[in-house]
C-alpha cells in the first residue's frame, strides 16, 4: 500500500539495521567531529528504540502551520467538533493538543497515553464526533478517555501545534521539536503565506529527505478566486519542488466549508492504515542525519573508498630516524668495536695481546651484554637517550607520516590523529631501547678462523721463543768459554736463528692479517646487528604508530561508507 509517496521500497524494512549502523557511526565520531552532530545521531537511535517500542500500531500525524493558516480550524474539522480554540489573526494554539482515535472496536485509547507522555502532550481529547467536547480527555486529567472507535483513522494520534512563526519562542521550540518527534507531517499553508520563508528556509528545505512522510495543505482556498486558485497551487509547487519536494501531493482545502477534508481525510486514514509511518519517518530521520554528518565532516556523498593504508615512503622514513634517535648507530659501531677487541684477545701477537683487555668493552659499557639470559627482557641500556635534534627528527616523520595518510580526513578528525600519534611517540622511544636490548648481537659466536689463527700464533711465538732460547744457550756457552755443540743448519741459516726470526716474523705477519679479517667480519657482524636492530625498530613503529594510525584510518572509512550509504 503506498503511504505518500516511497523514496525506497525497503527504507522501513531495513530500519533496525540502519540505525544500528548509525550508531556505529556515530560511536566512531565521537570525539573527532562537533558533539552537536554527534549527540544528534545517538539521540535519534536511542528515540527510535523508544518509538518503537511505544504504541506500535499508532500513528501520530501532527499538523504545523504559520500564524492564521488555519491549523485549529482544520484541526476541529477533522476531529468533527470544536476542541481546539480559534483565531483569525493572533496564535491561540500555545500547547500541544492531541485526538486520539480508538484503535479497536472497544473504543480503549488508553493505548495512546504512554505514547502522548513520551510526546510531552499534556491536552487530549478522544477523535471523532462522539468524543467529548474538549480538552482535557473523558477521564478529566489531560488524557485520552474512550470513545467509539472511527473505523476510517483508527489508531490516529492528531496533534494541533504551535505556530512556527510564534512570537514566543516557547511556542516556536515546541513546534520544532515536535516536528522532529510525529510520524507524519501535515504542513497547513494558506494563500496569504504559503511562501514564507520561515515555513520554506527553515523547515521544508530542511526536511526534504522526509518526503515519503509529508503532506502539504493549502487551507483557505474558499478565499481564492477560480482564476487565482490554479496559479497559487501551482507555484506552490514550484516552491516545494525547490525545497527538495517533488512529489509531495499538494491538497487544496478549505477548514470552514468542508471542501477537500475528505481527500485529507483519506490520505491520513491511508497513512494510519498502513502503519508504516512510523518507520518511514525514522528512516528520513536517519537520511538527514547522516546527511548532516557527512556535512559536518566535510565529506562528499560519493567519490572514492578513502585509504586505509599509509604510505611505505613516510613509514620507512619514521623508521629510520627512529632507528637513529633510539642508538642503533651507537650500538652497531659497539658491536664492530667488541669483536676488534675480542678478535685481538685471540689472533693478536701474543707478547702484545694483553693490551687488548685494557680497552673497555663497548658492548659490556652500553649494559648490552644480557641478551640471551632471564634478564634481557627488564634490561635497560646505558645508550644515550635521544638529543633535541633526534627528537625533533621523529616527531616530524611522525608529522609527515600523519599528513600524509590523513589528507581526506576531516580538520578536527586530522587533528586528532596527529595529537595520538605525537602521544605515542615518548612509549616508542621507551620501547625501542627494550627492544634493543634484547636484540641479538652476535657478541658470544666465536668465528672458527679465530681458533687457526690461535694455534698459529702460538706455534709460531713457542718456536720464536724455542730459538731465542737456543740462541741464548749458545751465547752463554760462549761467555763461559765452554764447548759448544754442533748447531744444525736450515739451509744457509742456523736453526735456532730460523726458528727465533720466523716465529717472530710469521707471528707479526699472522697478527697483521688477523687484523684485517678481524676488521672485515666486524664490518659484516655490524651490518648483520644493524639490519636485525632496524628491522626489531620498524616492526615496533609500525606495531606503536602504523598500526594504530590504519585502525583510525579504517574507522574513519568505516563512517564514511556508513554515512555515506545511509544518507543515499
Amino acid at each position: 500500500m503506498r503511504v505518500l509517496h516511497r523514496r525506497r521500497a525497503d527504507d522501513a524494512a531495513t530500519l533496525p539495521v540502519d540505525l544500528d549502523k548509525l550508531g556505529s557511526a556515530a560511536e566512531i565520531a565521537a570525539g573527532h567531529l562537533p558533539a552537536p552532530a554527534v549527540e544528534k545521531a545517538q539521540t535519534l537511535v536511542r528515540r527510535a528504540a523508544e518509538r518503537q517500542n511505544l504504541a506500535a500500531g499508532r500513528t501520530v500525524v501532527a499538523l504545523l502551520g504559520a500564524t492564521g493558516s488555519g491549523k485549529s480550524t482544520l484541526f476541529n474539522a477533522l476531529v468533527g467538533r470544536d476542541v481546539a480554540p480559534m483565531a483569525a489573526r493572533r496564535p491561540t494554539t500555545t500547547r500541544p493538543l492531541a485526538a486520539v482515535w480508538a484503535s479497536g472496536d472497544d473504543g480503549d485509547t488508553a493505548d495512546a497515553t504512554e505514547l502522548l507522555d513520551w510526546l510531552g502532550v499534556p491536552e487530549r481529547t478522544t477523535g471523532g464526533p462522539g468524543g467529548p467536547g474538549g480538552p482535557g480527555g473523558a477521564d478529566g486529567r489531560g488524557g485520552p478517555g474512550s470513545g467509539r472507535a472511527d473505523g476510517e483513522l483508527a489508531g490516529l494520534v492528531l496533534l494541533d501545534l504551535p505556530d512556527i512563526d510564534s512570537t514566543a519562542r516557547e511556542h516556536r521550540q515546541v513546534a520544532t521539536r515536535m516536528a522532529g518527534s510525529v510520524d507524519v507531517l501535515v504542513w497547513v499553508l494558506d494563500p496569504q503565506k504559503y511562501a514564507d520563508a520561515i515555513v520554506h528556509r527553515d523547515y521544508l528545505t530542511r526536511m526534504s529527505a522526509h518526503a515519503e512522510v509529508t503532506l502539504v495543505v493549502l487551507n483557505q482556498v474558499d478565499t481564492l478566486a477560480a482564476d487565482e486558485r490554479d496559479g497559487v497551487l501551482l507555484d506552490l509547487d514550484r516552491l516545494l519542488a525547490r525545497d527538495g519536494l517533488h512529489d509531495v501531493p499538494v491538497l487544496p482545502v478549505s477548514a470552514r466549508t468542508g471542501e477537500g477534508l475528505d481527500l485529507l481525510r483519506e490520505r491520513i486514514k491511508t497513512v494510519t492504515a498502513s502503519t508504516r509511518a512510523t518507520r518511514l519517518r525514522l528512516a528520513a530521520d536517519v537520511r538527514t542525519t547522516a546527511a548532516d554528518l557527512l556535512r559536518t565532516a566535510e565529506l562528499e556523498g560519493d567519490g572514492e573508498e578513502p585509504p586505509t593504508t599509509v604510505g611505505e615512503r613516510p613509514a620507512r622514513r619514521l623508521s629510520a630516524t627512529a632507528a637513529e634517535a633510539a642508538g642503533v648507530d651507537a650500538v652497531r659501531e659497539a658491536v664492530r668495536g667488541a669483536y676488534v677487541r675480542a678478535a685481538r684477545r685471540r689472533v693478536g701477537w701474543p707478547p702484545v695481546r694483553w693490551l687488548a683487555r685494557l680497552r673497555p668493552d663497548p658492548i659490556r659499557r652500553l649494559h648490552l651484554d644480557k641478551v640471551g639470559s632471564s634478564e634481557a627482557a627488564l634490561a635497560r641500556t646505558s645508550l644515550p637517550g635521544p638529543t633535541p635534534v633526534q627528537e625533533a627528527a621523529v616527531r616530524s616523520a611522525a608529522h609527515s607520516l600523519v599528513a600524509s595518510a590523513t589528507t581526506h580526513l576531516p580538520g578536527t578528525w586530522r587533528d586528532d590523529v596527529l595529537l595520538d600519534v605525537e602521544g605515542r611517540i615518548p612509549s616508542l622511544v621507551d620501547s625501542l631501547d627494550q627492544r634493543i636490548a634484547g636484540t641479538e648481537l652476535e657478541q658470544t659466536r666465536r668465528p672458527a678462523w679465530w681458533s687457526l689463527f690461535g694455534v698459529l700464533q702460538g706455534l709460531f711465538f713457542a718456536a720464536a721463543l724455542a730459538g731465542g732460547a737456543w740462541l741464548g744457550t749458545l751465547a752463554m756457552l760462549a761467555y763461559l768459554q765452554m764447548p759448544e755443540p754442533a748447531t744444525p743448519m736450515a739451509g744457509p741459516v742456523p736453526w735456532p736463528t730460523s726458528l727465533l726470526v720466523g716465529g717472530l716474523i710469521i707471528g707479526l705477519v699472522l697478527a697483521l692479517v688477523g687484523g684485517l679479517l678481524a676488521r672485515a667480519g666486524a664490518r659484516r657482524r655490524a651490518r648483520r646487528v644493524d639490519r636485525r636492530l632496524r628491522a626489531e625498530v620498524d616492526e615496533t613503529v609500525r606495531a606503536q604508530v602504523v598500526a594504530p594510525l590504519e585502525r583510525q584510518l579504517d574507522e574513519f572509512a568505516t563512517f564514511r561508507r556508513i554515512v555515506t550509504a545511509l544518507a543515499g
